[in-house]
């Protein structure tokens, strides 16, 4: 039930008047106990229906005069009953209007304070996102380092070896953060491998995994038959893990690489699952 229902069908007055149906009577009551507007208008009207009672029983009991000319006139008390009752009247209005200026100025603080919250609110999570967003940004680039690094290593380990089968520029694969159980069309985890015997690498970084002990590493090709397992694996200072392969141990198609997180009693749980690529060249 709702105001404009109240208003159209004059609830308030035949309600005081005992002219609704119980069932009409009881949706009405349940509503107006909460509300403060239907209350004042129920008071409002019922004393001034009081008041108009009083002022007419004054005038049926007391006989009104009548002065050549026209002119009726009334007893004080009659014109008393009469001014206390518009008084009553004014006085209800008055509180009426008190009350609604009262309760818009709660909605409005309400109002205000909720806005508040929620520019509060976005504020923090701009923040936070800013705040992400740099760690990623900060993440990518000590991994480009890291990379960089490596390769230089890798390059001047292989200037330095007197063996004339030793290889330069070695294929390094960085698995990026995207994971899965199934390698997708155009990954990025990608290596192309000679077909001649050589090596390559396969680096990636233990986003926030600094808790266990150390680190268990497995492959598994498209078959599910692994491939290589790798036992004790601990990152270095950058939480990065470089593992270097024969690429004669692989063929082309698609693998799985699971890392998984071994605690000190010796029980592990999966961290992540990168999948990667082969690609074979004649």
């Amino acid at each position: 039930m709702d105001h404009k229902y109240i208003n159209e069908f004059d609830l308030v007055e035949r309600y005081l008047m005992g002219r609704l149906a119980a069932e009409e009577t009881a949706q009405f009551e349940e509503h107006f106990v909460d509300c403060l507007q239907c209350v004042d208008r129920l008071n409002t009207t019922k004393a001034l229906i009081e008041g108009l009672r009083l002022v007419a029983s004054e005038r049926v009991a007391e006989p009104s005069t009548h002065k050549p000319g026209g002119f009726w006139f009334f007893s004080r008390k009659s014109l008393a009953l009469a001014a206390g009752v518009l008084s009553l009247v004014a006085l209800a209005g008055a509180v009426l209007v008190i009350n609604q200026s009262r309760r818009a100025r709660v909605e409005a603080d309400q109002a205000k304070s909720a806005s508040a919250q929620w520019e509060r609110r976005y504020e923090e999570e701009r923040q936070s996102s800013a705040i992400a967003e740099g760690e990623h940004r900060e993440s990518e680039r000590e991994l480009t380092e890291q990379v960089a690094q490596l390769r230089t290593e890798l390059e001047n380990g292989s200037k330095q070896e007197s063996n004339t089968s030793a290889q330069v520029n070695l294929p390094i694969l960085v698995l990026s953060s995207t994971r899965g159980s199934e390698p997708s069309s155009g990954s990025t985890n990608e290596v192309t491998l000679a077909r001649s015997s050589g090596s390559f690498v396969i680096t990636l970084t233990l986003e926030g995994e600094r808790t266990y002990q150390d680190y268990l590493m497995t492959i598994l090709d498209s078959r599910n038959q692994i491939i290589w397992k790798g036992r004790g694996i601990k990152p270095n200072r950058y939480s990065s893990v470089s593992v270097g392969f024969n690429s004669s141990l692989f063929r082309s198609g698609d693998y799985l690489l699971t890392v998984e997180g071994v605690a000190g009693d010796g029980s592990t749980s999966v961290l992540g699952k990168y999948s990667f690529r082969v690609r074979k060249t004649p």
